[in-house]
Parts: structure tokens; sequence; C-alpha cells
């Protein structure tokens, strides 16, 4: 329950939303039960009214049975439309608070997880929170206040009648949903985690489609799908087959209740203790009241998938931050010369990368990094990023970097990752997230730096084009000199680029490396490292360093 608990911690701020959609519950199943019985008492007075002849006000109860009705069928609509509604707030809250806490795990902890697997916790798993209140925690509240009042309606005319739907309610409210949490445990566990797993190999399989067709593998992956997918439906068919056995409890415990208080009701009229109208009252209000302890068993028969789901979250939302930020401080860096002494980091713990590396880039200047893969040039930019930790000593103008606050040392850099992200949107969408007040003169500037600026005069939609989800829509140079483009737009005092060249052929290559000269020339006081190992970056930078 711990998971629960923590979730509704969670969602504290919507507790208004929550609090009325449990009371329009509330609500909706004591109208139910009044509704009939008060039917079932106004036909069997009228019943003995008309045979016995003794007069019979009936202008009060059939006002009541058409005002519960109208309050039965107004609350369903309202309690449907607030419970949605405090959802939706709900996982809009949780979306958000699990954003917050991914960020700054990226990229050291995020990339031990597979795509797939993180998109999933962020959307699917989160989906299936949504049971958490609409389906349990509001349907756990709803029955049990609902079965205690009702309980308490049933003493007020008749004890015995009382007690024993107690019994039989505390058995199909308690029992039976204890019994199908046990056995809807194991399956409803192993539903949540073949989903996710299905998630990650069809994702996987959508993002290396390619590859899978090159190397001949399509029909292995599909055959994986398919194991898991068999795998997946089998699960739950028995989760199905155990709500069936609950559905089928709850019918045989109302019928028994029911007859128990058939029992108990005859024999008090028998006695002349209660009138007989109120029999046929205490008997339909006896069988609607079992709807309240039917919402139990079917709360604890989704609360395993909901657990699992929730358990996937909070594992990753709990893992700790590579990269603890630095709280805001008063220290601003006198310039943007870069100073790396002594550094040494890696990684993964244990592997290490870069050894007591010393090397400095001084204001205005352009250092090129170039060496064989795995030499660690990227991961000295990551380091600048504030996205990896380092032994030694690394300045920015003076300052220590760790010194400065995350949002501090991003607002001094504009950085080309060595795989750059595109945005599901169109190019301007793309290029503008690295300047949004930029104007039209500046965005056609960062443009024609990248390259960029005769294909998209070509395209019919120019900058309106969409890119594609991950930028399928375009070739991997494309992707790259927008991503080059967003860099250039943000204009900030140190530039990162790592790659930027990769992907394109020799002419445009030659193109986008002399406007870059011409912008590094004209921007004298922006700082640039350039990591790369194609031999037309190296004329960039005024040093270039071989790792």
């Amino acid at each position: 329950m711990n998971q629960i608990i923590r979730f509704l911690k969670i969602s504290r701020n919507q507790w208004r939303w929550m609090a009325a959609g449990i009371v329009l519950g509330v609500v909706v199943v004591i109208a139910n039960t009044l509704l009939m019985a008060v039917s079932g008492w106004f036909i069997a007075s009228m019943a003995v009214s008309g045979s016995s002849g003794a007069a019979f006000n009936y202008f009060f109860p059939s006002a009541s049975i058409r005002f519960l009705a109208i309050a039965r069928t107004v609350g369903r609509y309202a309690e449907r439309l607030v419970t949605h509604e405090a959802t939706f707030r709900i996982l809009a809250e949780l979306r958000v608070w699990l954003f917050k806490r991914f960020e700054p795990l990226a990229p050291a902890c995020l990339e031990r997880y597979a795509d797939g697997d993180v998109a999933g916790r962020l959307r699917a798993d989160v989906d299936a929170l949504e049971t958490l209140y609409l389906k349990f925690v509001a349907p756990l509240a709803v029955g049990i206040i609902s079965i205690i009042t009702g309980v308490a309606f049933l003493a007020c005319f008749s004890l015995p009648s009382a007690l024993s739907m107690l019994f039989f309610l505390t058995i199909a409210g308690i029992g039976l949903p204890l019994v199908i949490s046990r056995i809807s445990e194991q399956p409803g566990r192993q539903a949540a985690q073949l989903s996710a797993a299905l998630r990650n190999k069809v994702t996987e399989g959508l993002q290396g489609v390619e590859e899978l067709i090159l190397l001949g593998a399509v029909d292995r992956q599909a055959a994986v799908v398919d194991d898991l997918s068999e795998k997946l439906v089998a699960a739950q068919e028995r989760l199905g087959r155990i709500n069936a056995f609950s559905l089928g409890g709850m019918v045989l415990l109302a019928g028994s209740g029911v007859v128990s208080v058939l029992v108990a009701a005859t024999t008090q009229v028998a006695a002349h203790q209660i009138p007989p109208p109120n029999l046929v009252m205490l008997l339909l209000f006896s069988a609607a009241l079992f709807e309240a302890a039917g919402l139990l068993p079917s709360a604890l028969y989704l609360l395993p998938v909901a657990r699992e789901s929730a358990s996937r979250i909070f594992e990753l939302a709990d893992a700790p931050v590579p990269v603890p930020d630095t709280p805001v401080s008063g220290a601003v860096p006198f310039d943007n010369g870069i100073s790396f002494t002594n550094v040494s980091a890696s990684y993964f713990p244990g592997v290490p990368v870069l050894h007591t590396i010393s090397l400095t880039v001084p204001p205005g200047g352009c250092l090129v990094l170039t060496g064989p893969s795995g030499s660690g040039k990227s991961l000295i930019v990551e380091i600048l990023l504030r996205f990896r930790t380092y032994e030694g000593n690394i300045t920015v103008g003076g300052i220590e970097i760790s010194d400065l606050a995350k949002d501090a040392v991003h607002d001094l850099i504009a950085a080309v990752p060595q795989r750059p992200h595109l945005f599901n949107g169109t190019i301007r969408d793309n290029v503008m997230l690295g300047n949004v007040l930029a104007d039209e003169e500046q965005l056609h500037r960062a443009l024609y730096d990248s390259g960029l600026d005769a294909w998209v005069a070509s395209l019919p939609d120019g900058l309106a084009t969409q890119v594609g989800i991950n930028g399928s829509a375009v070739s991997g140079g494309e992707g790259r000199r927008i991503a080059l483009a967003r860099a250039l737009l943000k204009n900030a005092p140190i530039l990162l680029l790592d790659e930027p060249t990769e992907g394109l052929d020799a002419a445009t290559e030659r193109e986008v490396i002399s406007r870059l000269q011409s912008r590094i020339r004209d921007a004298k006081e922006t700082t640039m490292l350039i990591v790369s190992h194609r031999p037309a970056c190296l004329t960039l930078g005024d040093s270039v360093i071989r790792l």
C-alpha cells in the first residue's frame, strides 16, 4: 500500500476533485437504494390500503420517488464527469512530477534503460495509474461509506435484518476482495511486466527496422513480439477469469443476503414487530445495497496491475541524481574561457575514459578535439553540460563549473550533441527552440550559417515542413544541420559542437565549414569547442588536440 499512499500524496492538490467524486458516488448509491426501498414500500402500502380500505397519502412517496430518480440520474452523470476530471488532473500532475524527476537523470542514469522502457513508464505506466483513483480509491471509499450507511438504515427498521446483511456484506466487501486480490497478484504483476516488455520490443523493432531488414532478422524479431503478445494475452485471460469468479461470487452472496433478510424480516412480520410493507422495502433495499459491495472486488482486482506500474514509475523516479544540482550562488564567470586541470572521468564506475586531462580554451578561442572513438571527446562535452561527474578542476571564466547551477551553465552554453534530437514539429519549431525571441533576420542568419537556407527554400512548405518523429522525415545530415541552426540561434557565449558535419556529403560539408569559419571570425567573443574526427573540421580551430 506504500505506492498507493505515495500516489495520493503526489495527487493531494486535486483532493477537492477527488473528494467531490467520492461524495457524488455515495449520493448515487444512496439514491439508488432508497429509490428501490421507497418504490417497494409504496407499492406494498398501496396494495394493503386497497385491500383493507384504509386511507393512504400517496403524494409524499410518489414525490420522493421522482426526486430520487432524478437525483440518481443527475448524480450518476455528475459523478462520471467529476471522477474523470479528477483522473485527468491527477495524471497531468503526475506526468509533470515524473518529468521533473526524469530530467536530472538524463543522460547518465536514463541511458541504462531502453528508449521504449523510459517512454513506457512516462506514458503507459502513468495511464495505468488512472485505475488507482478512478477504479480503486473512489470505488473503495464509496463502497465502504455506502455499506456503513446502508446497514445503519436497515438497523433503524430491523436489527436482525441489518446483522444478517452485515455478515454477507462483510464477506462480499472484505473476504471476497481479499481472495481476489491474492489470486490476481501474480497474473496482474505478470501482465504489467509483459506489457512493458512488449512495448520495449515493439519500439526497438520500429527504431531498428532498417538494421533488422539488412540482417534478415525481421522474422526473429516478429517471433519475439508474438511470443510476448501471447503471454500477455494469457495473463489477461487469467485476470478475466478471476474477474468472472468475482462477479459470480458477488451474485451468490447478494442472493444469500437477500434470502437472509427475507427470513429475518418475515419472522418479525409474523410477530407483528414490523408492518408487512416494510418487508418489501427491506428486501429491495438489501438487493440494491449490494451494488456498493460490488465495487470492492472490482477495485482490488485491478490493484496488482496498478501497483506494478506504480513500482516501475517510482523505481526510476527514486534513482539517485548522477550530477546533483548546485544551489544558486552569486558567483558569475568574468569571461567565457574554459580550463581543464587534471580532469578524470568515466561513463561507468570502474571504467575510466579520461585520465588527468588538462586543456585550455581562451575566451573567444576555438579548440578542436579529435581522436578515435571511445577516447573521451564526447565525454568532455557532456561534462561541460553538467551531465557527468568528474575529478579535478574545470572552470568557466575562473569559476568552478560544479559551483554553478545547471540552469546557469545551460544559459552559457549552446550545444549540438552527438545524437541531436528533433521534436515532431516543423523546421521552424525545432530551430526556434534555441531562442524563442529571435527575429526573422536572426533565424535566417542561423539557417545560412548552418547551410540550410538553400534546402529550406527548395521545400514546398519551407520552414513549415514537418520533420517527423525523431526527425524521421529528414535525412541524418539535414537533421544535424537543423540542430546546428538551433544552437547558432541561441548565440550563447560558449558553443559546443560534437561532430557538426557528420552525415554530410563532401560538397555540403565544405559549404558548412566555410560558413562556420566566417561566423567564427565575426563572433570573436564566442568560445568554441568542436569534437570531430573529420579532417575538414580541423581547419576551424585555433588549435587541435588529439586524444
